[in-house]
């Protein structure tokens, strides 16, 4: 080995030699920073934290929609339906009572005036025009005579007749009664016979009526054919549709309020007879809607604020802002914040006012309270709380992943 092969091999061993302490010493400072970085975990920690609660405080745009929330789910609360007393029997009239008539009539006036410039068609299939559905107080689903033999063997009970007739019903009557007002047909639900029990559910039958002086059933026809029929009056004359919606409308809030009112929405349809036996012990669509209120107010304020917090949120998101927000998930936080806070506040008050309220003696302060919302608000709280909080947890993985990655000294 000569001299300068020496030389190599020995400035060979002092590079290798000078990085393997090079090493050594990076990975003793790595080890001291390491062990800095876990003897100050609790105060890197709580400085995550705080800066996630920075980056996820409301800014003061937020907080102008925060009030905006608030003051909309405040109105929603001041504006939710009052808790009614039930609609005593004395105060109910009889079906023949003047006064509904005075008040058919009166309401007939100001549809005429509303359709003065309304023209009328001549039907080629012989419907009644758009006028005679209007202006005619009776309808053809209040007959309870009949003419014929063989197959008018349906009893209607007489003055009990709106549990048999689907143009009674509160709610199918919007369907079948308009449809037999516009086509002169009346469908009933009718009794079983002994034997028919093995009827399909639903079972309904429809006649033709005379609307004149008889003002009977006639012929039975199909309960399709009282629906296409409908469809071509109106394909005729669309006017007829609105006349047919409007005698409706003007029909069921004349018996609504009187002594027989109007029968349980479906009932009829699915049982007949139980149906009957209900609406013969009194209890009708007023009792129904009387004892369900609490439930009904409370669907409608739980589906009303729903809809307000659907509102603000959207919103929200349309003032996100990537370059100045940064963080979609983190603005997210903001966007659930302002609504939790908002329903919270609202809830907060409700129960506030009702607490006051219930201890002055006023018996429907409980009745009147926001379930609806107050439900909505312990949904917001227990999803919203458990989103920051899985947003949190990941953010403050994040920034420890980064510490640790990174090579800066815990100062």
């Amino acid at each position: 080995m000569d001299k300068e092969e020496f030389k190599r091999r020995r400035n060979a061993i002092k590079i290798r030699s000078e990085k393997l302490w090079s090493e050594i010493d990076n990975h003793s400072k790595e080890e001291k920073r390491f062990i800095d970085v876990l003897h100050n975990s609790r105060m890197i920690l709580d400085n995550i934290e705080e800066s996630f609660e920075k980056r996820t405080s409301l800014t003061k745009a937020d907080v102008s929609i925060l009030m905006i929330a608030t003051c909309m789910q405040l109105i929603r609360i001041l504006l939710l339906s009052k808790f009614q007393e039930k609609f005593s029997d004395e105060d109910r009239m009889d079906h023949n009572n003047p006064a509904i008539k005075e008040k058919e009539r009166a309401e007939m006036e100001k549809y005429k005036e509303k359709t003065k410039g309304w023209k009328s068609k001549k039907s080629k299939k012989g419907f009644r025009s758009w006028q005679e559905i209007a202006f005619t107080i009776k309808v053809p689903y209040d007959a309870t005579r009949h003419s014929g033999e063989g197959f008018h063997d349906r009893n209607m009970h007489g003055g009990l007749h709106r549990v048999k007739t689907l143009g009674h019903d509160p709610v199918l009557g919007w369907l079948f009664g308009v449809a037999n007002i516009i086509t002169d047909t009346i469908t009933i639900c009718p009794e079983y016979k002994l034997g028919e029990k093995d009827i399909r559910i639903p079972y309904i039958e429809s006649y033709k009526v005379d609307m004149g002086s008889d003002f009977c059933w006639k012929e039975r026809i199909t309960n399709w054919s009282v629906l296409t029929g409908c469809f071509e009056s109106i394909r005729e004359d669309r006017h007829r549709l609105y006349a047919g919606l409007f005698s409706q409308g003007l029909h069921l809030a004349s018996d609504q309020y009187t002594k027989m009112g109007l029968p349980i929405p479906f009932l009829s349809l699915i049982d007949s007879d139980k149906a009957y036996e209900i609406y013969k012990e009194g209890y009708d669509y007023l009792d129904l809607l009387y004892d369900t209120q609490v439930l009904r107010n409370t669907i409608k304020s739980a589906s009303q604020a729903i809809l307000i917090n659907t509102l603000v949120g959207a919103l929200h998101k349309f003032f996100y802002n990537p370059q100045k927000d940064k963080s979609q998930k983190l603005y997210d936080v903001r966007t659930r914040k302002i609504i939790l806070y908002s329903n919270m506040i609202a809830t907060s008050s409700d129960i506030i006012q009702t607490t006051l309220r219930a201890y002055v003696g006023d018996e429907y302060a409980l009745k009147n309270f926001d379930i609806g919302g107050f439900l909505v608000t312990l949904y917001r709280l227990v999803r919203d709380v458990d989103f920051i909080m899985k947003i949190k947890e990941e953010f403050i993985y994040k920034e420890w992943d980064k510490i640790i990655e990174s090579g800066n000294q815990i100062n």
